[in-house]
């Protein structure tokens, strides 16, 4: 069979787009009743390119999230780019609503050059951490802006830890009112979990972050010196790149 050079393009062009775009996957919500998503939600399914193990379950009012890794690569991507994780409700634009947690912006990827991020204990992992749960950005119908995540506002609500094994867990409370969501008449949600490059926002003056120098900045001026290595000097490549795209199956009340 004659293959012509238009072929041979059109054959390109399908493998390009097989190679930069994952497959959506159905997963299935779990109802949130009548435990509390901080001590019950499991994640019961992994990706196997980025070793990210995610699971999700929704009540009347909110859409919970826990993702969780013990992979090297993937905690340096997610720590050093910030994960980004979009929302396309049924019969609603495509990811119009997305949350960007952690929110790494440049003063921190220089001071993440100095964390010692092998160990759980770290002080200066610890706050690192600390100042990425301060604030998250959301965007929706009205563009991108900051949210506070410490103040108890019954909001969006976003936490970021490693314990002692050097697993990195992180837990997403969205409350559907905030994308226009009947959670009793809306049956799908597109999840797309992804981490999107340097995520330092243009436009954005960082209230919370890390300061120059290998210091930790915490408002006054103070700073901790944290000490070298980590992920950054340890591992080479990006072979974990995060791109999860999921078509979630709300749960009901029984």
């Amino acid at each position: 069979m004659k293959i012509t050079r238009n072929s041979w393009s059109l054959l390109l062009l399908v493998a390009l787009a097989g190679c930069s775009s994952s497959k959506t996957m159905t997963y299935e919500s779990k109802w949130n009743a009548p435990f509390s998503y901080v001590d019950e939600i499991k994640p019961d399914q992994q990706d196997q390119k980025s070793r990210l193990r995610y699971g999700i379950i929704n009540d009347e009012h909110y859409v919970y999230l826990t993702l969780k890794t013990k992979d090297p690569t993937t905690i340096q991507n997610i720590l050093s780019s910030g994960l980004k994780i979009s929302f396309s409700p049924d019969g609603q634009k495509k990811d119009q609503y997305s949350l960007l947690f952690p929110v790494v912006m440049k003063e921190d990827r220089k001071a993440l050059k100095r964390v010692d991020t092998d160990l759980p204990n770290s002080l200066g992992l610890d706050l690192l951490l600390d100042s990425y749960n301060k604030e998250a950005v959301w965007k929706d119908k009205q563009g991108q802006h900051f949210i506070n995540l410490v103040a108890q506002d019954g909001s969006i609500k976003s936490k970021i830890l490693m314990d002692q094994n050097g697993e990195l867990t992180e837990q997403i409370a969205i409350p559907f009112s905030l994308m226009g969501v009947n959670a009793k008449e809306t049956a799908m949600l597109g999840v797309n979990i992804k981490v999107d490059g340097q995520s330092s926002q243009s436009g954005f003056s960082p209230r919370i972050g890390i300061g120059l120098g290998g210091g930790i900045g915490m408002g006054g001026g103070m700073g901790v010196g944290i000490g070298s290595g980590g992920y950054n000097s340890r591992y080479g490549g990006n072979d974990r790149n995060v791109d999860i795209k999921l078509e979630v199956q709300l749960a009901r009340a029984n």
